[in-house]
């Protein structure tokens, strides 16, 4: 399989130079991603597909290794460039909520550059531990008083068993049929 490897912006680009991405080229695709996930620098990728016109359920299941390989390195695989036809296939398949892809190189970068200069801003800085910062947010929260509860205004609201009221009984459901009234709900059990 033919293709080349860039950096751009801290992100390894891969670029497929084949028409038809097919059965022919699963293995060395494997091995190349292998590579670059292996390497410490570039767990991210960036898959360019510009040049892929066709593509059969090896190239398939060739990109979704590449998402799973560079998953289990901490890392992403964003797939670019799809053409029509691969789009087709992998909304058919569903699989077009499960990988990342964008419509071009540059639609990735403009996205994740904010990240990237935070994170090179951090750098220099030592963090601290996720502990000490949830202290420190806990810390500048305001909370929220609850009224304190006293006992005189319990008593204004308990009723007594003496204040109820029994139920009027209910009348015989025979009665009611006579007199011509409905009556909702159950019928009354009858004592045997």
């Amino acid at each position: 399989m033919n293709y080349s490897v860039s950096t751009r912006k801290e992100l390894t680009i891969m670029k497929i130079e084949e028409e038809v991405f097919d059965f022919r080229h699963g293995d060395s695709f494997k091995l190349a991603i292998d590579e670059l996930v292996s390497q410490e620098q570039s767990k991210n990728l960036i898959i360019d597909f510009s040049q892929v016109k066709a593509i059969d359920s090896c190239g398939i299941s060739s990109m979704l290794l590449a998402h799973q390989l560079s998953n289990q390195s901490q890392g992403l695989a964003i797939f670019v460039s799809l053409c029509k036809q691969i789009k087709d296939l992998l909304k058919l398949t569903n699989l077009d909520k499960q990988l990342y892809i964008f419509s071009s190189i540059n639609e990735v970068i403009t996205l994740i550059e904010p990240a990237m200069k935070s994170k090179r801003g951090a750098r220099g800085k030592s963090q601290a531990p996720a502990y000490e910062a949830i202290d420190e947010l806990s810390d500048d929260l305001d909370l929220i008083a609850i009224p304190e509860l006293h006992e005189e205004h319990l008593d204004e609201h308990l009723v007594e068993p003496d204040d109820i009221t029994e139920q009027p009984e209910l009348s015989d459901p025979l009665t009611e049929k006579e007199s011509g009234s409905k009556k909702r709900g159950r019928p009354k059990k009858a004592n045997l």
